[in-house]
């Protein structure tokens, strides 16, 4: 299960927006000297929020910090999905348009036009999966207290 930890903005009926705050890995990472990515968390502002839907079955209010995760095979299926397909598509149409004999002008647009069609199960797919990558609550941390708090206890004295 992937996990982050956020605080709820927005409560809605059997969802909540709960805003996190993206945090960047290229410290930790060993390509960090030549990726690309190293370069632009470099030039971003240190923190920035993003706002996620999740689904809740607790009893949240709005501040709450919670846990939100999504199912480690969910989001590798959905990658499959959305990228293994266009490629696929477009390898098709390579080999039926080289196979056919078409020019290399004719064979390079079949494989555009490929890449364009795998995107077309993706997305009818992924209407149809959408449940399969949902962002759950999976826990609602305790709340911390800011000052003192006075707890009242009633005891019965009994001889």
């Amino acid at each position: 299960m992937i996990e982050e930890e956020g605080k709820v903005v927005t409560v809605e009926q059997g969802a909540v927006w709960v805003e996190t705050i993206r945090k960047s890995t290229c410290s930790s990472c060993s390509a960090r000297n030549g990726c690309g990515q190293n370069l632009l968390e470099k030039y971003r502002s240190s923190k920035q929020q993003s706002y996620i839907r999740a689904s809740n079955d607790f009893s949240i209010e709005e501040n709450d910090q919670v846990v939100i995760g999504i199912p480690e095979s969910a989001l590798m299926r959905a990658s499959l999905l959305v990228y293994l397909m266009p490629l696929i598509f477009m390898m098709g149409s390579l080999w039926l348009a080289t196979a056919v004999g078409w020019n290399d002008l004719l064979t390079a647009l079949s494989a555009i036009a490929g890449l364009a069609a795998g995107f077309i199960p993706v997305r009818l797919l992924g209407q149809s999966t959408s449940d399969m990558c949902r962002v759950k609550v999976i826990k609602v941390l305790p709340r911390k207290v800011v000052g003192p708090e006075l707890i009242t206890t009633r005891q019965s004295w009994s001889a």
